[in-house]
């Protein structure tokens, strides 16, 4: 996870530089060098997540990414104006931890065996950035800093898919958001979102579910590739 900590460090430099005066940023930026270059020998370092990585290691990490990539609450309202930049957001702070081969077949369900390769490839990309969109604008609503991870007390050794539960503070009321998680080859990776118990692929498997025996599995990628 090299990368992923060594951006954490960036974002957090960069946050703390601003409010340095002159006189202490080379000192400090000595400092930052050294971090870095010692994280970089350390490990030769790929964006790959190693396979040992906890589901709840997982979540810290990308919340606390989420909070440093979209900053304060003017940031905030600059992203809710430029969509692509937020979904970019989302999509580095997700990506990394997220199956979007498993995601897609839960939500295709019985369309799957009947799919080729190339229309559930399709159809996965599509799913996933559907789903960015849709967090993206829960996120923006929520305040990130004060995103709770619930301890996991379960041997994750004996389990092959685990919930990891949080709780999102919402102008003082507290809001369940869950992630679901199986063990891969990969290691760890979450497929499915809930929020107050509402499932992302849960919602997406009955509306495509109708939209297939409507208008077929192409129309249906056609529509999700056509979306922004």
């Amino acid at each position: 996870m090299v990368w992923l900590e060594l951006e954490i460090i960036i974002l957090r430099w960069n946050r703390f530089k601003r409010t340095l005066v002159v006189s202490n940023a080379k000192m400090n930026f000595v400092k930052f060098k050294f971090i870095v270059c010692t994280l970089l020998l350390l490990n030769t370092g790929t964006a790959v997540i190693s396979a040992d990585v906890l589901p709840g290691q997982m979540i810290a990490t990308s919340i606390e990414l989420l909070e440093l990539r979209l900053g304060n609450a003017a940031n905030k309202e600059r992203l809710g104006e430029n969509r692509a930049e937020l979904y970019s957001i989302i999509d580095k702070s997700l990506s990394p931890y997220f199956h979007k081969k498993y995601a897609g077949r839960l939500v295709l369900d019985k369309y799957w065996a009947a799919a080729n390769q190339n229309q559930r490839k399709r159809f996965t990309e599509g799913l996933y950035q559907a789903l960015i969109r849709s967090y993206a604008i829960s996120m923006l609503n929520f305040d990130v800093s004060k995103i709770s991870v619930r301890p996991i007390h379960s041997n994750l050794q004996d389990l092959k898919k685990i919930t990891v539960k949080t709780d999102v503070d919402y102008k003082g009321e507290l809001i369940p958001m869950s992630f679901s998680f199986g063990k891969f080859k990969e290691g760890w990776r979450f497929f499915d979102v809930s929020i107050e118990g509402v499932s992302y692929i849960r919602n997406y498997r009955n509306q495509f579910k109708a939209e297939i025996q409507a208008n077929g599995l192409d129309a249906v990628i056609l529509r999700l590739e056509s979306q922004k």
